[in-house]
This record gives C-alpha cells, structure tokens and sequence, in this order.
C-alpha cells in the first residue's frame, strides 16, 4: 500500500474515515460486549437455578434424614419396645412395630425398620424377618459412632438392602444401653422421581464402581440424560466442589451441574448430576443476536451520512486554517487570517491571529531568558547545595537520633548518633524493617509497636517513653517523638522522629521521689521514737524500782521481773529505730577494696579470737577500686564480720574472699549456729534480743550505709546449713 498517497488525501476524507471506522468498530464491540454480558446473565441464571436445585435435592435428603432419626429416636423411647428389646424378643418387637412400620411404607415412602445388638450385629429386620444375626461393623459405620458415642446419627449410608438415608438411634432400658434401632428411607428411583415431579430437571446419583475405576449409576430419572466423561465424574468425586458444565460435547443444548454426594460423615460417596434444557434460552439468544446486528447496520448507515454531512459542512475554513497554520510555522506569513464564522473555527483563526502579532515578541523574550539561564541555575544549584549541607550538618551533628519511615514501616534515613545511643550503626538499622521495636527493652515492646502502628496507620503524633536495649546489653530511657508528614491532599507520606536520651532525667526523678520518701519515713520515725521514749523510760524505771522493792520470796517478784525483761525488749527496739533513722553523711573517695576489707578484718580481730574461729581471707589478684566513705564502709564491713562471727559455732570456719569483674563482690560463707530462715530474713533487723543486743543496734545502719554505696546485698542458708552472704559493690569510673 502506498502510504504517501494516504497522507495526500483531503482533510475531509481524514476525518471521514476514522469516524466511519470509529462507528462501526464501537458498534460491532458495543453489540459484541452486549451479546457477551446477554450470554453470561443467562448462564449465571442458568448456574443458580441449578444450584438451587442442587440445594433442593440436599434439602430434601436432609429433611429424610430428620425424620428418619426423629422417628427412631420416638421408638427407641417407648417402654414396650425397650421392654421387649432387653428380653431380645423378636416376636414382641414384631408384635409391637410390624403395624407401624407398614403404615409408613406405604404411605411415606420408609424402607427400614431395624435392631441391632453390640457390636454392630443385626438383631431383627421388619422389612426382611428372615435375615439378622450378621455382623456389620466393617461396613455400618453409623451404628459403631452411635455404640460408640451414646447419640444419634443420621445421613446416607450403604447397607445389605441397598443405599439410603438411615437414621439410628441409641436404645436404652433402665439406664443401660442395650443397643441401637435404625430407620431408612429409600434415595433411589422413587426418590428421584419425586424430585422431578416437582422441578423441572433431571437428575442422576452415580457411585463408584468395586474396582474404583469408574463409575456406575445407581439411580436415574431420565434414560435421556447423558453420560460424561469418567474423568468429570472423578474430579467431582475426589474434589467435593461443585462444576457446571455448558452445552458440553456429550450433552448439547443442557446444562449439567456436577456435585459430591456426602455420607452421614461428610466424606463423598459419588456424585450428583442435575440437567436442565437449554433449547428455549439459545433461541432467545440467537433472536437477540439477529435484531442487534440489523440495529448495527441501521447505525452504521445513518451515522456515515451525518459524519459526511459533518465534513463536507463545517471542514472548509478549517483546511485554509490548517494551511495558514503550516506557513506560520514555517516562518512565511505575517498577515492575519481572514475567516469569517463565529464559532470554535472563528475563535481558533482569532487565536492564531494574536499569535502571530505576539510571536516576534515572544522570540525577543526567549533570547533574553537563554542568554541569562545558564548563570541563574548555576547560582541557584549553588544555595541548594549549600542549604542541602547545612541542614546534614546539623543533624548528624544534634545530640539527638533524628530518622524517617515510609508509611510500610521502613526506615530510609537515621543519623549517626544512633551508634552512640544503642550501639548500631545507621546502615544496620536501615536494613532492619523491625529495628525499633527489637531493640526496646520486652516489657515496652508492645506499647512501642502500637504507638508506632497508629502513627503509621492514622497519621497521629506519637509521643512514647520506653526503655532501650543497648547493643552491649545496657539499658537507656528513651524519649521517641513522632510527626507524620502529609502531601498536599492529606496522605501519608512519611513519619519524621526524633530520639532524646532521657536516661539521667529518669534516674533525676528517681532519686526526687527516693529522696522525699526517706525524708518523710525519717521525721515520721523519728517523731515516733521521741514520742516512745519518755513513757518507756518512765515506765521503766518505775519497773525496775519495784523489783529492788519486792523480796525474793515475794510471789508478785516473778511477775516484775518479766515487766522489766519486756521493757528491756521495747528499750532496746528503740535504741535499734534511733540507729536506722540517725542521718549520715557520707563522703566519697576511691578507696582499694582489698585494703578496706583487710582493715575490717583487724578490726574485728578480738571477736575472731575470742571465739577460736579458724578464718581464711582469699582476696582478688585484681584489687577491685570504689567509691567509697572510708570509715563508714569500714564499719559496715567490721558490724558484718562481727554478727557473723556471733553466729558461728566456736572453732569453726568463717570464708571471707573478694572478686573484680564488671563490678567489685564481697563473699562471706560460714556455718550458721542456731539460724533459722527468719534469722536470715531479718538478718539487719534483729528485734529479738539475745546475746548480741547492744552490737546490733548498728546492724540497719549498716545496710544503710552499704545501699548509699550502691551496694546489692544477698543473704541466703544452703542445704548444708551454710550462710553466704554477698554484697555487690559498682566499680569507680576511670575518666
């Protein structure tokens, strides 16, 4: 073909003839889609209706299979037939059912009337009095689930007179199970008939063959409906889904709906096969297809007049505008164009017109603006970058982790400040999608994640405090604010964040709130001991003034003297109060731990004596270094050495070794004497006076001064009666 000779055609025949192509191509597809969606309503209709049909026939058979087990249930129940049933009389059972069981065989269709005994064993068939006595648990697997479970079971199942619904129910006498009775009703030839005496379709229940390579019918309404191919049969039957087939090869002008056929267990036993004719709907469809087309032709011819009229009318002036169109462009004409309408054309020809008056102008302005560009995006690329370097500057450089994600969650961007934080590196952390949330400490995951989701999802300030997970293992507070930031028609385009460390503020307040409390529980207490004192004391020596006064033989002298062994008791529990609640001051140093604990050592040296105790100091090869009051600690240590010592059975062994490893221990191991796990409890508290009252008065203050130290103290007994105790001390920080 030769394409030049297209081009040189009028403008009327280049409009012309792709409206003309345009209106037979939209016509012929707007028929074809019509035909299309015509024929896809008529076989979705077809497609319901026969799943209708479908659910009829389920509907039906589950309606048998109530009633079936209604009406088993009924009988089972009667006190004559359980009655007659535990005696095994067949001939009572005949007696009682034989009238019931012929009225509803002949006048509701039931096939079955039958007894068995456990297990599974056929006791008396009303439809066949001549046959019982075998066994039929291999193959009557509803009357094994009722054995088995004490309630009925009712669905399709096979049995010796042939295949149906069956329901069967438990039979009980006097509380026993004594076996289970069955009623049937038939799914066959009459049943389908029935069916198709009321919709009109036809139908057909296929099983499969003995040697499960086929399939064979078992009933069937019509001799003209066909047999498809056995591999349909058998995906139905291994699929259990529903197929619906169109006119297919082997049954044209029907349309057959293909369906499992279920057992009382839900597993399929054969198919379902529904048809239906199709013949009044294809010639309705082929009416429909015949008037479209004649309505095509019609449009077509009446569509190609209007669009020649179209441009043989109104294309004229716009040849001579495309004409002076092409010498404008080509530089060649300076006049204006003279058309003379009113409408789009007028309009276009007066727009060329202040074209061509503004065109040199615009030329002049082009040449300005070239000859400046270049210097103007130069000078301006020169403030983005500059711009660009500050704003990086000062946020890898802000003592805060400042990071972006993308509404998936992602993170695109994370400053450097991150590493010193937690410990990661900006690359690791973008690799990460779960970053965030991993690294929070596990108690504040959760809260964390849904802070973030809602941010992500609804586009909400987030603003959450959590504990953070160092890549060390340390712990830190952390403070994560998060904005989201929205595109110009309220999307969500990313969430921008920003990450303080508010680790020192966190243990501020701790301190605060620390602080406030044991300066309340001070002047509490102490306003409580100064209350106790003065009556005790009174009473006290108004005690013990009375027991000087009563002779020996006196029988009230028993009774004074247990009034001033109490108020030992009270005076020596307020002594130990006024111990603990004594304010100290303490002043800090680095001190050697190991030469701390060996001064201790000397100075407890008497009562180590005194009490023939063997001891064994074994101290770190690392001297471990403190912070640390010098005498306070020195005391504490030697209060600790002494109770131990107290406890100890004479000549035994009291342990005492020091260690340095992240953070300084002290370790004390001796027998314990008399120790029992109150003792241990209560070791800095011991109210109860005994031997050691006056040297304890400085036990709590002991475990006072040990905690403002910093120190975590662990007192246990072992199985061997061993005490150990450990005080775990912080390392002092080199600088």
């Amino acid at each position: 073909m030769n394409l030049n000779r297209i081009h040189d055609i009028s403008l009327k025949w280049k409009l012309l003839i792709p409206f003309l192509f345009l209106s037979f191509t939209g016509t012929f597809f707007l028929i074809l889609f019509n035909l299309h969606s015509q024929i896809n309503l008529i076989e979705t209709h077809e497609r319901e209706k026969l799943v209708g049909y479908y659910q009829a026939f389920a509907d039906q058979v589950a309606d048998r299979e109530q009633a079936a087990l209604s009406l088993a249930y009924t009988l089972a129940g009667e006190p004559e037939v359980q009655r007659a049933f535990a005696r095994r009389s067949r001939a009572a059972l005949i007696r009682l059912l034989m009238p019931v069981y012929q009225i509803l065989a002949e006048q509701f269709g039931v096939k079955q009337f039958h007894f068995h005994v456990p297990p599974a064993t056929s006791f008396l068939r009303l439809h066949r009095l001549h046959q019982h006595g075998e066994q039929m648990a291999a193959y009557r697997h509803t009357i094994n689930r009722v054995e088995e479970a004490g309630k009925g079971v009712a669905g399709l199942e096979w049995g010796d007179t042939g295949f149906g619904v069956r329901g069967v129910a438990p039979v009980y006498y006097r509380g026993k199970f004594i076996g289970t009775f069955e009623i049937g009703f038939s799914v066959e030839q009459p049943f389908l008939e029935s069916l198709k005496a009321r919709y009109p379709m036809e139908l057909a229940l296929l099983i499969p063959t003995e040697d499960d390579r086929g399939f064979t019918y078992l009933a069937k309404s019509s001799l003209t409906l066909p047999r498809l191919a056995e591999s349909i049969y058998t995906r139905i039957f291994r699929t259990q889904k529903p197929e619906m087939l169109t006119s297919p090869p082997e049954a044209k002008g029907l349309a057959i709906l293909l369906g499992p056929l279920r057992d009382f267990s839900g597993k399929s036993i054969g198919v379902v096969e529904i048809g239906v004719d199709r013949a009044a709907t294809l010639a309705e469809v082929k009416r429909n297809r015949n008037l479209l087309f004649m309505i095509m032709g019609g449009a077509l011819v009446v569509s190609s007049l209007l669009i020649w009229w179209v441009a043989v009318r109104f294309l004229r002036p716009v040849e001579a505008i495309v004409q002076a169109a092409r010498e404008i462009a080509a530089g060649r004409r300076v006049r204006t164009i003279d058309v003379r309408v009113h409408n789009e054309i007028g309009t276009l020809a007066d727009s060329l017109n202040e074209m061509l008056a503004s065109l040199s102008e615009a030329r002049r302005e082009v040449q300005a603006y070239c000859d400046t560009l270049e210097e103007r995006v130069r000078v301006r690329t020169g403030e983005l970058v500059e711009q660009k370097e500050k704003f990086e500057t000062l946020v890898e450089n802000a003592p805060l982790v400042v990071y972006r994600l993308l509404p998936d969650g992602t993170t695109v961007y994370v400053n450097r400040f991150v590493e010193e934080i937690l410990g990661y590196t900006p690359s690791q952390v973008i690799e990460d999608r779960e970053f965030w949330v991993k690294t929070a400490h596990p108690e504040d995951r959760r809260r964390l994640a849904a802070g973030l989701q809602t941010c992500l999802e609804h586009a909400r300030e987030c603003r959450l405090e959590y504990r953070g997970l160092h890549k060390n293992g340390g712990e830190a507070f952390l403070l994560n604010h998060a904005l989201p930031v929205m595109d110009g028609k309220g999307r969500l385009l990313a969430i921008d964040g920003i990450i303080v460390d508010v680790t020192e503020r966190k243990r501020l307040e701790e301190k605060i709130i620390q602080t406030e409390e044991l300066k309340t529980l001070h002047e509490v207490s102490a306003r409580l001991a100064h209350e106790i004192r003065n009556p005790l004391t009174s009473a006290g020596g108004f005690a013990r003034r009375l027991l000087q006064d009563l002779p020996a033989q006196d029988p009230q002298r028993r009774k004074a003297e247990i009034i001033v062994y109490e108020l030992g008791r009270l005076e020596h529990i307020l002594k130990m109060i006024l111990s603990y609640i004594r304010p100290i001051s303490l002043h800090f140093s680095e001190e050697d731990l190991n030469t701390i604990l060996e001064e201790a050592v000397r100075a407890a040296k008497a009562k180590i004596n005194s009490r023939g105790i063997a001891l064994e100091v074994e101290l770190a090869a690392v001297t471990p270094t403190i912070r640390a009051d010098r005498g306070q600690f020195l005391q504490a240590m030697q209060h600790i050495i002494e109770t131990a010592c107290d406890h100890i059975p004479r000549e035994a062994r009291l342990q005492i070794r020091t260690s340095g490893n992240g953070t300084a221990v002290i370790h004390l191991a001796y027998p314990g004497l008399h120790v029992e796990d109150n003792d241990i409890d209560h070791f800095f508290y011991p109210f109860v006076p005994d031997e050691l009252m006056e040297m304890n008065l400085e036990l709590p203050l002991t475990k006072v001064v040990l905690h403002k130290h910093g120190g975590i103290i662990a007192i246990n007994r072992d199985k061997d009666n061993q005490v150990n105790i450990t005080i775990t001390l912080p390392l002092a920080k080199r600088e």
